[in-house]
């Protein structure tokens, strides 16, 4: 974008001098060509009266004597023609006294018309100006004065016209190019800035804000509304998850109590309810799982906590070795694979909790006599912690909605989980500069894979530098 804002406003002033300086160039010249044919003809006039002298009385002498001194003194030539365009005297021009008598500027002017050659339509043979004066007495024309004028000079007079405007126009063209790069900067500044706050905002972090006082006026006030809208939107998310926190924890004591009060009914309930109130105390204890995971996606959301150095094989290790308690007495067999140092940049308990998501999920699908697999490795700068099951895995369609809050596959039993599993796994991975991937394990079953930033490779978000 700032090449082209540049290349803007480099052309700009270009194309202004060219569009202006242009047809004033051509403006000028011609007013130069106009100007030298009105000096020449006056000058043809005051010759005049010199010819009618020599043509009706004869005074040649002093006619030779005027064309001599307007030689001299205006580098023009003046030559005198009678009535019958027969040459008179005088200095002869660049053509022929019989071409002269031929050109449509002296045909004219024996019609006793003044005009000249201004219009560029000048002689074949020759480029020079000519003007032709009726040399009238009486009110009869007895001759003409024709002068010739050489262009040497106009053309001079009309090039330095044109470098003239060729130098206003490079001037404009070194001024633009030395300050377009400065001034582009200060322009896009702003927008360097909301950039990189949308890209934080965008990352979980709600305190992102664009300095109000960089740029022009319109982007300033680009940059308050988006930290106002930024407020709204962190003030939004902030009652939210307050909401999501605050009625997790007042529900959590009521349950409590209810419990309690199921508990202490026990002794009181006859045989055959003793059924019924194993159910009342099952939906309890998935009402109070249910809190807890609420709470906990609250916790996730937040992004409140730092990143730290974790050893995620180490992590894995551990988890495996406490849900082999879970998986021994079902017949699964839970294994592990993993080399070397692989080292996330995560919060705390984050690579435990979204394993404990990945292997709660596959102990309750896979099938007794089965193997669930826990590898960890490292591909492109990102630590994977994969978890393989050979259950009856999940449809494109399920695998899109799965990380969505209360969703619950149709192969689950009525009952079992809440629903929030794989959404805490999801927003924990996000809040961790990570994410979730649920694909299709070879021969059948779930693979669930978890993605976070190496240790050293979390990708940077800060400002950009003054520089622009």
């Amino acid at each position: 974008m700032r090449r082209h804002l540049v290349a803007a406003l480099v052309a700009l002033p270009v194309v202004v001098v060219t569009v202006l300086g242009l047809p004033l160039a051509v403006q000028r010249s011609d007013e130069a060509l106009r100007e030298l044919a009105h000096t020449r003809a006056s000058e043809a006039r005051e010759l005049a009266p010199a010819a009618v002298e020599a043509l009706t009385h004869g005074e040649r002498a002093g006619l030779r004597q005027r064309i001599a001194e307007y030689q001299d003194r205006t580098g023009a030539r003046a030559h005198i023609l009678d009535a019958q365009g027969q040459s008179v005297g005088g200095a002869l021009c660049r053509l022929s006294p019989g071409e002269l008598a031929q050109h449509k500027v002296v045909r004219a002017a024996l019609e006793g018309q003044s005009t000249d050659s201004s219009d560029r339509q000048l002689s074949t043979f020759t480029q020079e100006l000519i003007v032709a004066v009726p040399a009238i007495d009486h009110g009869t024309l007895v001759g003409i004065v024709v002068v010739c004028s050489a262009l040497d000079d106009l053309e001079l007079k009309q090039w330095t016209i044109w470098v003239v405007v060729a130098v206003i126009g490079a001037l404009a063209l070194a001024t633009s190019g030395f300050l377009a790069e400065p001034l582009a900067r200060w322009i896009l500044r702003p927008v360097r800035y909301l950039e990189a706050a949308a890209r934080r905002f965008a990352a979980g972090d709600h305190t992102a804000r664009v300095p109000v006082h960089l740029g022009p006026p319109d982007l300033r006030v680009l940059a308050e509304t988006f930290n106002h809208l930024a407020e709204q939107v962190q003030h939004q998310v902030t009652v939210q998850k307050s909401f999501v926190s605050d009625a997790a924890h007042q529900l959590r004591s009521p349950l409590v109590a209810l419990r309690l009060r199921l508990e202490n009914l026990e002794p009181h309930i006859e045989p055959d309810g003793s059924r019924g109130l194993e159910q009342a105390l099952g939906e309890v204890d998935r009402m109070a799982g249910i809190l807890n995971a609420l709470l906990l996606l609250a916790r996730s959301e937040s992004g409140a906590q730092a990143a730290e150095a974790v050893d995620v094989l180490a992590v894995a290790e551990e988890r495996v070795a406490s849900w082999r308690l879970v998986a021994e007495p079902r017949g699964i067999a839970l294994t592990i694979d993993g080399e070397g140092d692989l080292v996330a940049s995560a919060a705390a308990s984050t690579v435990d909790q979204i394993l404990d998501v990945f292997l709660d999920n596959a102990l309750r699908m896979a099938p007794a006599g089965t193997t669930v697999r826990v590898r960890v490795v490292e591909d492109g700068g990102m630590v994977a912690v994969q978890c393989i099951d050979a259950g009856p895995g999940m449809s494109p369609a399920e695998r899109g909605r799965a990380c969505g809050r209360f969703w619950r596959g149709a192969k689950v039993a009525t009952g079992e989980g809440s629903g929030l599993g794989l959404a805490i796994a999801a927003s924990l991975a996000r809040a961790n500069n990570g994410h979730v991937l649920l694909q299709e394990a070879p021969g059948g079953g779930l693979h669930a894979e978890v993605r976070l930033p190496a240790w050293g490779h979390l990708p940077s978000v800060a400002l950009p530098s003054r520089r622009g």
